[in-house]
Order: C-alpha cells, then sequence, then structure tokens
C-alpha cells in the first residue's frame, strides 16, 4: 500500500507484481510486470477514509489474487486475429499515411505506438479491438499523467489519438466496433492563453526594423498580415500561380487550407501594391513565393525556416511573450474591427467558417464588439 506520507494531493494506490505469460516474456527484461490500483481511492478527500479505502482495496486484490486472479486473462483468452488491437493500430497508421500531413502523421503514429506498447506491456496487446474498454484508456492516460507528469494537454492529445484511430473503425469497417468507448473518458481542462497581437509600440518597431535589416521577411510578414494567411501551412507553400493580380485573389488550395477546401482571400490596394513591388512575373509561374536565397524558388523552405529567422527579431526589439509572427493576422484583424470594417467583410479574409466562430476570435483577443461602452462611476 503506498499513501503518499498521507498527502492527499497526490495518487495513493495498491500495487503487486505478476508473473508475465511465456508469451510475453523477453530477453533481458524483468519477468515480472508491476501493476497500479488507483479505483475508488483517490476520490476521496477525507485522511480518514482514505486511508481506510486503501486497506479495503489491499485485502479485495489479496483475496482475488488468492482465488487465481490474473491480470493477463484477457491476453490468455484471446488469439491473434484480424481484430487484435495492435495490428489494428498497425493497419490504421499503415492506411492514413497518405491522407495526413507529415508532420499530423508523426504525432499521431508517435502517440498510438506509445498507447500500443503500454498495452502489450500490461497484458492486453493481443485483445481484440471490441473488447478495449473505457477502463483500459482511462487507466492508460492516468497511469502516465502520474509516472510523465503530463500536461492535461498532452493528457486530452492521447485521448484525441485514441478516439479518432477507434472512429476510423467504425467508420470504415463492419464487424470491429459499434461505440467509441473513448468518446466516454472525460477530458482535462485546458486553459487557454488566447490569441496575442501586438501592441501598437511594438508592431511599428518590428516592421521597422524588418525593414531596415531582413527586406524579405519583412515582406513574407506583411504578406501574413494582409493575407492573414498560416505562415508555415499556407503561406510557406504558396505559388505565384495562385495569386491571381488581375482578379485581385489569393487561392488557398485545399491541400493547404485548414478547412481542406479550396478558398481564396481577397487582395485590397494596399496588398495589391505589395505584391507588385515584389515583381513576381519574372519568375516561373510554378515556383513558391518565398524560397531560399530570398527569392521564388522551385522548391518551397522547410518548416521553422522563417519562424527561426525571426527569432532575430527578438534580440533588437522588444515584443510581448505568447507574440510570434502569427501575430501579424492577429493584429490585421484588430485593426480591421478599429477601423470600422464590417464583420461579413472581416470573414472573407479571416476565413472563419461562421460569424460566431470570428467573434469567437476576437473575443481572445480581447477585442469587444458592439457599439461604445460608456460606463459613468462615481468618484471615492
Amino acid at each position: 500500500m503506498y499513501d503518499a506520507n498521507s498527502d492527499l494531493s497526490k495518487d495513493w494506490f495498491v500495487s503487486y507484481y505478476f508473473l508475465k505469460p511465456i508469451e510475453l516474456q523477453k530477453a533481458n527484461e524483468p519477468q515480472y510486470q508491476r501493476f497500479k490500483i488507483f479505483d475508488s481511492i483517490n476520490s476521496i478527500k477525507s485522511l480518514r477514509e482514505r486511508r481506510s479505502q486503501l486497506k479495503i482495496v489491499y485485502q479485495a486484490l489479496s483475496e482475488l489474487l488468492e482465488e487465481g486472479f490474473s491480470p493477463f486473462a484477457k491476453f490468455q483468452q484471446h488469439k491473434l486475429s484480424k481484430f487484435n488491437i495492435c495490428e489494428c493500430i498497425e493497419e490504421y497508421l499503415k492506411n492514413v499515411e497518405g491522407e495526413l500531413k507529415p508532420k499530423t502523421y508523426k504525432l499521431y503514429k508517435g502517440r498510438l505506438n506509445f498507447f500500443k506498447n503500454y498495452l502489450q506491456n500490461v497484458g492486453l496487446g493481443n485483445i481484440d479491438i471490441s473488447d478495449l474498454t473505457k477502463q483500459d484508456i482511462f487507466d492508460f492516460v492516468k497511469y502516465f499523467q502520474t509516472e510523465k507528469s503530463w500536461s492535461n494537454k498532452t493528457y486530452n492529445h492521447y485521448l484525441q489519438a485514441i478516439h479518432t484511430f477507434l472512429q476510423y473503425y467504425i467508420d470504415n469497417y463492419e464487424g470491429y466496433l459499434e461505440n467509441n468507448v473513448c468518446g466516454k473518458v472525460k477530458k482535462l481542462q485546458v486553459f487557454k492563453k488566447g490569441n496575442r497581437p501586438f501592441s501598437n509600440a511594438s508592431f511599428k518597431k518590428t516592421l521597422e526594423w524588418l525593414k531596415d535589416n531582413d527586406p524579405y521577411l519583412y515582406n513574407f510578414c506583411r504578406f501574413i498580415y494582409y493575407s492573414c494567411m498560416r505562415p508555415e501551412a499556407e503561406l510557406r507553400l504558396l505559388q505565384i500561380m495562385h495569386i491571381d493580380l488581375q482578379g485581385r485573389k489569393i487561392m488557398v488550395p485545399c491541400n493547404n487550407s485548414k478547412s481542406k477546401i479550396t478558398q481564396y482571400i481577397p487582395i485590397d490596394d494596399e496588398f495589391y501594391e505589395v505584391i507588385k513591388s515584389m515583381r513576381l512575373e519574372r519568375f516561373n509561374p510554378n515556383y513558391f513565393v518565398f524560397g531560399l536565397k530570398d527569392a521564388p524558388a522551385e522548391k518551397p523552405v522547410c518548416e521553422r525556416y522563417f519562424r527561426k529567422r525571426f527569432n532575430k527579431v527578438h534580440k533588437h526589439v522588444f515584443i510581448e511573450d505568447l507574440v510570434t509572427m502569427y501575430s501579424f493576422k492577429h493584429t490585421r484583424c484588430i485593426h480591421l474591427v478599429e477601423d470600422g470594417e464590417k464583420l461579413h467583410n472581416i470573414i472573407k479574409i479571416t476565413r472563419h467558417r461562421t460569424l460566431v466562430e470570428l467573434m469567437d476570435y476576437l473575443k481572445d483577443m480581447g477585442v469587444i464588439l458592439g457599439d461604445e461602452v460608456k460606463f459613468k462611476s462615481r468618484s471615492i
């Protein structure tokens, strides 16, 4: 029994070791697997009652073990099949590799393989996918939240990866799953820090420094400001042929857009002059607008290229915490609101799906919409 030295803020548990089945034993690894029981213990806030519950769990577990209980019972009852949970994870990753962006796929692959290794280590590696329970998933995330000090955000990311994996089999295969048990595991609250725009002072000084010291990055940042495009996923992959100066619009192909739908961004007069000054007509239309060597090129720059370049600005200009290149987009939206632009026009640039989404986005940045608020306060 472990009582964390009577600290109620930490997890208490009963632990035991159990001999692994022959099939799970590996060379140079312990033959015994450690298990921890948290259930029904840590929800109790009274010191006396938690101690009592700890003893009850200990006694109950002792009796179960004496009667022949095995945590590897599920392993002993199942053989490898097409429904095997680990086989299903591998099949899912193979099938979606071409559908997801490389960065997204890498994250899913890492999280699901981590989950697969856990299942194998606790004797659940050979259960059918339909035998995976809500408790199995909760035990997984709860264990690593404690052992690895996962943040609430990381905890939720793993739940989301498992949920997406299970939903894939519900949506595409017959006979594998009927319900997504992961959806029943409650996600943890994550506190949003919100979108951070530039202050008026730092915005002006940043642009001045960029114009004098890095004209190419200056144009890249101005592109973010006027187009509200995502720097890494959209603007970095923008090709000259996507810009229609005569029609005053920029196309964001479905492969690059967040919504996976081809979208169009209007070009206003100020933005028009910025693009025109770059003289892109000199280059192959298939070239990417922002390439290496400070010019359009046949291949796009790598991810984080401009982000690393922008880090130099922080050494010379005071910029508020959490302000990044993406903040040029946030600042643009605030400027549009302050200049009295209609929301139905702003949404054409931000490409939010609804006005409600746009209003929530603006609210996160501290923008108060509606009539001017005038309070009359008493002097104290």
